[in-house]
């Protein structure tokens, strides 16, 4: 049993770096395809479909909100104090 869980974990690691460094082309072609052979899960493929569009992010908010929040954490100041 424990071998069983250990093959299942290294396998989703697996597959999850592979679709990571997967090309993005190849990732729509997969989708396109997992649509059509498994219309049951077409809605979860969708949102796979559209996270596959961006640059990872996984935003739907685009590129603005993030570079918004990285402004705001720059803005936070650092206050330092000598010591004398």
């Amino acid at each position: 049993m424990q071998h069983l869980l250990v093959s299942l974990i290294v396998a989703a690691a697996a597959g999850y770096a592979a679709w990571q460094l997967m090309p993005r082309m190849l990732r729509r072609w997969l989708i396109a395809r997992m649509m059509i052979l498994v219309p049951s899960c077409s809605a979860w493929l969708a949102d796979l479909a559209v996270n596959a569009e961006n640059s990872g992010c996984r935003s739907c908010k685009g590129c603005a909100a993030g570079l918004q929040t990285a402004a705001s954490q720059d803005r936070a100041g650092i206050d330092v104090h000598r010591r004398g």
